[in-house]
């Protein structure tokens, strides 16, 4: 496998992406490369596009046109945009973790359940997912709290059971959406490193789209979309393109 500027082989790939909404186009040609092992903030101003985009390298919405390549370590390279419903469907629950602003956690389960039910659905038993799942939480620092229903965590912890969640199945790439959006921010700086550490401190993919450049500033690349189109790419203080976005 080939590696790219930034070191690492890279994990997606996305080539001329264009996605439209009636006469709104929300990509326009949009050329992306993630690597193995790296944090990437997606910025921009509202409707700009980073949700779609976001949604696009995720496989959650396909783009009308271009194409989106996953290579993962000891895999061949799959092209999702080609993949059948169920195949993408398949490969998001086994390939990738999701972390939201509101987090989206079923309220009337437990945490410990919550973070079970991303290994069940892979077809772990559930005594094996609780396990698992208990351990995911006490290394974010939630021990003691694997039978708290959701309604009774504080913004922090619910967003810490998310990221349980979205790595505990071993997925190589996570996406996050206004991960730090909800919170004050001193819960969100620490919200945002433990995040961090379970993905590129691991050796995994962020994707992340922020509003905020405090947030941003911390991952490795800000690439900025403006009208659907990538105007500036910027890794650790230097430019690729347009000039620094941060």
């Amino acid at each position: 496998m080939l590696e790219n500027s930034f070191g690492h082989p890279p994990v997606l790939h996305a080539q001329n992406l264009y996605r439209s909404f009636g006469s709104t186009t929300a990509l326009n040609g949009v050329n992306l490369e993630i690597s193995l092992g790296e944090s990437l903030a997606i910025m921009g101003p509202s409707g700009s596009g980073k949700s779609t985009l976001l949604h696009a390298l995720a496989g959650i919405e396909l783009p009308d046109s271009g194409s989106l390549m996953l290579s993962l370590p000891g895999t061949q390279p799959v092209d999702i945009q080609q993949l059948a419903d169920k195949a993408r469907t398949k490969l998001r629950r086994q390939s990738f973790g999701f972390v939201f602003q509101s987090g989206l956690l079923i309220p009337e389960l437990t945490a410990e359940e919550n973070v079970a039910m991303a290994l069940m659905i892979n077809g772990t038993p559930r005594s094996a997912a609780i396990t698992q799942a208990g351990q995911a939480l006490a290394a974010l620092g939630l021990a003691g709290m694997e039978q708290r229903r959701i309604g009774q965590l504080s913004g922090g912890q619910m967003q810490r059971v998310a990221i349980a969640r979205a790595q505990v199945t071993g997925a190589m790439v996570v996406f996050a959406d206004e991960p730090t959006g909800a919170l004050d921010s001193a819960t969100g700086t620490e919200v945002l490193d433990t995040l961090l550490d379970c993905t590129v401190g691991q050796g995994k993919s962020l994707v992340m789209v922020t509003h905020d450049p405090s947030v941003a500033a911390k991952c490795d690349r800000v690439v900025k979309l403006h009208d659907g189109q990538l105007i500036s790419d910027s890794r650790r203080g230097t430019s690729a393109m347009g000039g620094d976005v941060r």
